[in-house]
């Protein structure tokens, strides 16, 4: 009898599985076969872990990985196929640093009180989603970037909230990562680009950074359909496109910004069908090539919606809510060119303060002269076909006309089924 309780006893003890403080996790993944899924139960898993194989870790609703402030949490190095899911990093210097792999997948992560959360390194085929980057209290220069990619191709990150770090998604030397779908707020630079090519930000949200996007010596990139908002500080731009090329600005809104965009040596690209609103300068030109466009945009609500240094640019169909031409043949073109040259506008972005005297009476009389000397300017700043209403008044009266026609037809259709019916009683 004594012997049968034993061994029960001990059977017991071997079955039940330890609790996640007294386990070392370095351990279990070591134990975990290249291609095999790791569950980790919730609780806290202290220490400096590693992983260089194949292999999936799955975390429950609080499984926590905690290090010290002094390393980094969790190394990926020399593998393909990792995949981690569901998990909480807390307290580190970096929370995840990867080099040479390949084919890595992240979602569901939270990573917290650490100087910066992700750095990837010579790394292919990347996927992050749904993950959750908070950054440390303190000046942007005492903190690292939410996630930083270095000579890496075909990124994704999907979904990500960050806050509070130096900046957002750091991209240096990077070939073909997307970006989409992304908030980013309170930091320095919410996308810093470097020597990075074929990129993609779409629908992505940033606000109360310094600078929305900064983008650097980078070629063929696509910004689409981002909300742009509040970057207003003393040095704020929502979007800095320097020495580019072959860069489109499509579909974005830009409201409350300093300067929305400011473009500085670049080269054959576009911003079209972008809506610039309540914003100190909407758009500034400098250094900028004549194969530049600024098309089809709405200005509406800003002090100055269009500045420059002399730089040629194609400007056409823009809408501009201080344009105060006619349109006689009704065909939505103003009839007369708008011309963008405010002189107090431009005094004012150069000294802030000047902007408590925007509607004083001096200024709504230099602004008047300015209309008149404006009306013989050729050379810059000059919207020769302005349009007469913004994208967004065009499109809403399509969108009812649609459903009215729906309707009319619906209407139509029910009338003759009605009728062949009385006929034929």
């Amino acid at each position: 009898m004594k012997k049968w309780l034993l061994l029960s006893t001990l059977f017991l003890l071997v079955a039940l599985p330890a609790k996640a403080e007294t386990m070392d996790l370095q351990q279990l993944i070591d134990a975990t076969p290249a291609g095999g899924e790791l569950q980790l139960q919730d609780g806290i898993y202290k220490g400096s872990f590693r992983i260089n194989k194949p292999i999936k870790v799955i975390g429950s609703k609080n499984t926590i990985l905690q290090g010290t402030a002094k390393e980094t949490l969790l190394q990926i190095e020399n593998s393909n196929d990792v995949t981690l899911e569901n998990l909480q990093l807390k307290t580190a210097k970096t929370g995840i640093a990867v080099k040479k792999v390949n084919h890595l997948y992240m979602s569901g992560l939270k990573l917290t009180s650490m100087y910066s959360g992700v750095q990837l390194n010579y790394a292919e085929d990347v996927e992050i989603a749904e993950t959750i980057i908070q950054g440390i209290d303190g000046h942007y220069s005492k903190k690292g970037n939410g996630v930083a990619a270095f000579n890496s191709k075909r990124l994704q990150m999907n979904g990500l909230q960050i806050n509070q770090v130096q900046d957002g998604l750091y991209i240096e030397n990077v070939s073909q990562i997307e970006l989409q779908n992304n908030v980013i707020r309170n930091s320095r630079y919410g996308i810093h680009f470097m020597y990075t090519e074929n990129a993609k930000a779409i629908e992505n949200k940033f606000n109360k950074n310094v600078t929305g996007i900064m983008l650097m010596m980078t070629k063929n990139t696509d910004l689409q359909r981002n909300e742009i908002n509040e970057q207003n500080g003393l040095n704020g731009f929502g979007v800095v496109l320097f020495d580019g090329q072959n860069i489109d600005v499509e579909g974005n809104v830009f409201q409350s910004n300093r300067t929305a965009i400011s473009a500085q040596k670049l080269q054959r690209s576009t911003m079209k069908e972008n809506r610039f609103q309540m914003n100190q300068s909407a758009v500034e030109l400098i250094r900028s090539n004549a194969e530049n466009s600024v098309i089809e945009n709405d200005f509406i609500g800003n002090i100055v919606n269009l500045r420059s240094d002399g730089s040629e640019t194609t400007i056409q169909h823009n809408y501009y809510d201080d344009y105060d031409g006619i349109d006689v043949d009704d065909d939505g073109i103003g009839d007369c060119s708008y011309v963008a040259l405010q002189s107090f506008g431009q005094w004012m972005v150069r000294q802030p303060a000047y902007q408590y005297f925007v509607e004083s009476p001096s200024v709504v009389l230099l602004n008047e002269m300015d209309k008149q000397t404006n009306a013989i300017e050729t050379d810059q700043l000059v919207d020769e076909k302005p349009r007469m209403m913004s994208l967004q008044s065009v499109e809403q009266p399509q969108k009812r006309n649609i459903g009215k026609i729906v309707i009319g037809i619906a209407i139509v259709l029910s009338g003759l089924w009605l009728w062949r019916r009385e006929a034929a009683i």
